[in-house]
């Protein structure tokens, strides 16, 4: 029996060389098409973590700084001024005595049709007159994501469950007749 390579060591050497350079490359490629997906992942988690949610007072004030930026509000929908004309539903939204008007794009979820429900909107401020109940206004929120907030507790579906109320004492400290013209859903 003979024992001894059928080629030149050198050829074997070679051989295993471009196995290696094979195996190095196929590392590279996967190691190149992970930092990319990596990146992408990254920037997409920034991104939605940079978009902070501001309450209505928050964002009526800081109405200028954001421009025309995509954010979040937080605020409780006005039951008596909420329309759907053409699929666009308008309401207001109230936090600390400040209302924005509201034109949201598509439609909300379910848990909308309770009164007084607490809202995370997003989208972006956009110029162009408005009503509300603290009077009229130059921008309204233009909206086309909506998170509607609900308790932590399960409870079957009925009319008694879905009765959101408002917090004791939710318009203290704001003007005269605010807290009426809130349950009319129009300025007193």
């Amino acid at each position: 029996m003979d024992l001894t390579p059928r080629h030149e060591l050198e050829d074997v050497d070679e051989i295993r060389r471009g196995l290696l350079r094979g195996r190095r490359t196929r590392v590279l490629l996967v190691t190149a098409v992970l930092v990319v997906v990596g990146g992408f992942v990254l920037v997409q988690g920034l991104r939605n973590a940079t978009l902070f949610f501001r309450n209505v007072d928050e964002a009526i004030e800081q109405r200028e700084d954001l421009g025309d930026k995509r954010f979040r509000i937080q605020g409780r929908v006005i039951p008596a001024t909420v329309t759907n004309d053409g699929g666009v539903t308008t309401f207001q939204i109230v936090h600390d005595c400040e209302v924005a008007a509201v034109r949201h794009l598509t439609d909300p979820p379910d848990l909308f049709e309770s009164p007084w429900i607490p809202v995370v909107l997003e989208g972006a401020w956009e110029p162009g007159s408005s009503s509300t109940i603290a009077g009229s206004d130059s921008h309204f929120f233009l909206s086309d994501r909506m998170l509607v907030k609900h308790t932590n507790e399960y409870e079957a579906v009925s009319e008694e469950s879905i009765q959101a109320t408002l917090p004791e004492g939710y318009f203290d400290g704001c003007p005269d007749g605010f807290a009426e013209a809130a349950e009319r859903g129009r300025a007193s």
